[in-house]
């Protein structure tokens, strides 16, 4: 049976998440009752396996390979709908029987793509040691609550869609970002803060690309990172070549590859 936890049970998937040795900070930060999430798992007390899912969708199933009951109440909650929150999931590194079963539904039901994730080493970092200077006609500033709402043609809405709310991401959160006659055309952001690790996500508005805003901005945000003890780490498809690209430059250093899975639920699953 597979029950969904409450926040404040969350914390019990806490050792399954340490033994995956995973880095994720996005799950970590619902597990932490950092960011909102759910977590559902085969018991409330000590848990074998648990699914931890946060509002947006990114998912990660932890414990040892799951057993046929654990497998089956899930494969029925995915083919339900309903009590997951989102309707769209990004399903972070599923165990191999999962793979497979996923992989038989097709891509038109069930995306397979690989991404890579890094980890930065200061001592690749050379330009650590050099002032960080916005080009002639930019402003180089940390985000605050008065920025935030200028963020919102990018789409990646800071308030509500990994943070609670604009001043929970200026408390909690990183943020830098560029910007040009008072608005913001590049930005660099924590999508997640957790056993001092940062996400990093960074978007340039379309007319601005090409000029090196990205790398300004991200090197001010891994300075503002290393600053306060924090850890940057970098995730992206394996095929973004310009991510990848930027991520080596700055200085991080491919650390691991996963598969990645993204559906619509409720989704049909054979058998079920």
């Amino acid at each position: 049976m597979i029950v969904e936890l409450k926040p404040a049970e969350f914390p019990r998937a806490l050792p399954l998440y340490r033994e995956a040795g995973v880095c994720f900070p996005l799950i970590s930060a619902v597990i932490r009752q950092r960011q909102r999430g759910q977590v559902f798992a085969d018991g409330r007390d000590e848990p074998g396996n648990a699914v931890v899912v946060t509002d947006f969708g990114f998912m990660l199933l932890l414990g040892a390979e799951p057993g046929e009951t654990f497998d089956e109440g899930f494969a029925r909650l995915l083919a339900a709908g309903g009590e997951i929150k989102p309707s769209y999931l990004l399903w972070y590194s599923p165990p191999a029987g999962w793979q497979r079963r996923l992989d038989a539904l097709g891509p038109d039901a069930a995306r397979r793509r690989e991404r890579v994730r890094f980890r930065f080493n200061e001592e690749r970092a050379g330009w650590l040691g050099e002032p960080v200077v916005a080009p002639d006609g930019f402003e180089l500033k940390s985000l605050t609550s008065d920025l935030i709402p200028k963020t919102e043609k990018f789409g990646v809405k800071l308030d509500s869609r990994f943070w609670a709310s604009a001043a929970d991401f200026v408390e909690n959160g990183v943020g830098v970002c560029l910007t040009k006659g008072g608005e913001v055309v590049s930005l660099c952001y924590a999508a997640a803060v957790a056993d001092g690790l940062a996400e990093v996500d960074v978007v340039t508005d379309p007319e601005f690309r090409g000029r090196g805003l990205a790398g300004v901005a991200t090197r001010q945000f891994i300075k503002e990172c290393l600053g306060r003890g924090i850890a940057p780490t970098w995730d992206c498809f394996d095929y973004n070549a310009g991510s990848v690209k930027l991520a080596e430059k700055l200085g991080f250093s491919l650390a691991s590859s996963y598969p990645f899975y993204s559906f619509n639920v409720p989704i049909k699953l054979e058998g079920v």
